[in-house]
């Protein structure tokens, strides 16, 4: 099998595109799939962002969250 990736800058066409892409045999169209960030990737962005706490021991971490 055969793939052919088809950058289209005009979005008016790609409704006329699609059905003639479907209406070829053996042609299918496969949606792209989103790219699912990972844990390391929210991570990154998190700190990035300032979203993280520093604590100088366990103590003061627990003091923290538990109130």
């Amino acid at each position: 099998m055969e793939q052919i990736i088809i950058n289209v800058e005009d979005r008016s066409i790609l409704n006329s595109l699609r059905k003639i892409l479907n209406s070829l045999n053996g042609v299918t169209i496969v949606k792209p799939q989103k790219k699912r960030k990972t844990g390391l990737d929210e991570a990154i962005e998190d700190v990035k962002a300032g979203r993280v706490y520093t604590a100088k021991n366990s103590e003061e971490m627990f003091k923290h969250i538990l109130g």
